[in-house]
C-alpha cells in the first residue's frame, strides 16, 4: 500500500476514534476576523481578533483595554447580525452608557451581560454562552479580578493558595475548543499585578501561565510619550489650569501573536469626550487611515506635498489636505484599510480544491469524513 495510502486509513481510524478532533484538509483555512476597532492594531494584528480563537488584552489601568473590547463587539454585531455578543463583568463595572455611546447594541436579542461571583461561574458562564453558536464574541473583563469560589468563600485567615490558577488554567484550555467549534473569539481582558516572587520587584500579569499557552495573541496597552488633548472648560472646580483631557494616545504592541508576524506596534488616537476643536468621541479613523496609508502604500506619496488616495484621485496640500479629503469622503477609510491588509496578506495562497483521491473503502473522497457504512 502506498505511504500516501497508509496515512489516509491512518487518518480515518483517528477519525473514528477521536472525531471531528481530526481536522480535515479541508478546514485548514486561515481563520475569518473581527476588527479591533482600530486600523492601525487591525494591521498589526495580521487583520483584527481571530475568530476560533482566544486572545488577552493587558495593561494598566485606565488604558482603554475595556473599550477597546466594546469597539470589538460592535464590529462583531455589525459582521455577525444574526448571532450576539457577551460581556462576562467579573469587576461589576462595565458602563452600558458608554458601551452605547461607542455604537454597541444593548438590545437584549444582541448583547448579555453576566454578573459572576467567582471564577467557577466564569468556566461555566463561558461554557453556557459559547455551546449553541449564538454568540460569536465574548469578553472578560477581567482576570485579574477573578478569586477561586474557595476563596470567595472562606475566610480571609483561610488559605486558597492556588486555586484560583487551576480553574483558570483547566477553563482556558475548554474555552480554546469552544472557540474553535463554534466559529467564535473570547478576550480576556488582564491587568499587571506586583510580582511577588521576584526579590527585586516588578510587575507580571496576573493569571496562570496556561493563558499564554493557550491564546492566540497578547496586546500590551500603554501611553505613548505625545502629550494628551485638552480643551479649555468654564466648570473648574480648582485651582489647577480649567483644562479637560479629552484624547490621549494609545499605544498597541503586540506581543504574541500566532496568525501574524508578532512585535507590532499600533499607536492611534482615542477621544473620549467629544469637542468642536477634536471631533466625536473614539478612535481619530482619519487619522489612522492616513498614517497607515502612507505606510503601507494604500495612500501613495507623489511629492512633499501632493498624494495620490486608494481610488487614484490626486490630493493636494499635504497631510492636511488627506484630512480634509477623508473627511470630506468617509469611505476612503474602510479602501485605506483593506488595501493595507493586502500588504500583509499577499502571501497567503488562495484556497484550493482538496480532494481525498486515495481515501480508504469508507472514507467520503470530498470532505475525508468516515461514511455510515465504515463507522
Amino acid at each position: 500500500m502506498p505511504p500516501k495510502s497508509r496515512l489516509a486509513k491512518l487518518r480515518a481510524d483517528l477519525t473514528k476514534v477521536y472525531g471531528d478532533r481530526v481536522t480535515r484538509r479541508d478546514t485548514m483555512t486561515r481563520p475569518d476576523f473581527i476588527s479591533s476597532g482600530s486600523l492601525t492594531l487591525d494591521y498589526a494584528l495580521g487583520g483584527g481578533f481571530a475568530l476560533k480563537r482566544t486572545h488577552e488584552i493587558v495593561g494598566p489601568e485606565g488604558m482603554g483595554k475595556t473599550t477597546q473590547t466594546i469597539l470589538a463587539m460592535v464590529d462583531a454585531q455589525k459582521k455577525f447580525p444574526d448571532r450576539g455578543v457577551a460581556v462576562i463583568d467579573m469587576e461589576q463595572s462595565f458602563d452600558f452608557e458608554w458601551a452605547a455611546l461607542l455604537g454597541l447594541d444593548l438590545d437584549e436579542d444582541r448583547f448579555i451581560h453576566v454578573y459572576p461571583d467567582h471564577s467557577e461561574d466564569v468556566s461555566d458562564q463561558i461554557s453556557m454562552l459559547l455551546r449553541d453558536g449564538l454568540i460569536c464574541l465574548v469578553t472578560v473583563d477581567s482576570v485579574g479580578g477573578m478569586e477561586s469560589k474557595a476563596a470567595f468563600e472562606k475566610r480571609a485567615e483561610d488559605s486558597a493558595m492556588g486555586k484560583n490558577s487551576q480553574v483558570i488554567s483547566r477553563m482556558v484550555k475548554r474555552v480554546a475548543g469552544l472557540c474553535r467549534e463554534q466559529n467564535a473569539a473570547v478576550i480576556f481582558v488582564n491587568q499587571y499585578r506586583a510580582d511577588i516572587g521576584n526579590p527585586r520587584g516588578g510587575q507580571k500579569s496576573a493569571g496562570p501561565s496556561a493563558l499564554k499557552y493557550n491564546t492566540t495573541t497578547k496586546i500590551k496597552m500603554s501611553r505613548t510619550g505625545e502629550p494628551t488633548k485638552k480643551v479649555s472648560i468654564s466648570d473648574a472646580v480648582s485651582k489647577a489650569p480649567a483644562e479637560l483631557e479629552v484624547g490621549r494616545q494609545i499605544r498597541a504592541k503586540v506581543e504574541r501573536n500566532k496568525l501574524a508576524p508578532q512585535g507590532r506596534v499600533a499607536d492611534y488616537w482615542f477621544f473620549n469626550k467629544a469637542s468642536q476643536k477634536y471631533g466625536p468621541v473614539g478612535i481619530d479613523r482619519a487619522d489612522e487611515a492616513i498614517t497607515l496609508g502612507i505606510a503601507t502604500g494604500a495612500i501613495k506619496r507623489l511629492s512633499t506635498v501632493s498624494y495620490e488616495m486608494p481610488d487614484g484621485t490626486t490630493v493636494k496640500g499635504g497631510r492636511p489636505g488627506v484630512e480634509a479629503a477623508i473627511a470630506e469622503r468617509p469611505e476612503l477609510v474602510e479602501q485605506v484599510r483593506l488595501k493595507a491588509l493586502e500588504a500583509i496578506s499577499a502571501d497567503i495562497k488562495d484556497d484550493h480544491e482538496v480532494t481525498y483521491d486515495d481515501a480508504p473503502d469508507g472514507v467520503n473522497t470530498t470532505t475525508g469524513e468516515i461514511t455510515e457504512a465504515a463507522a
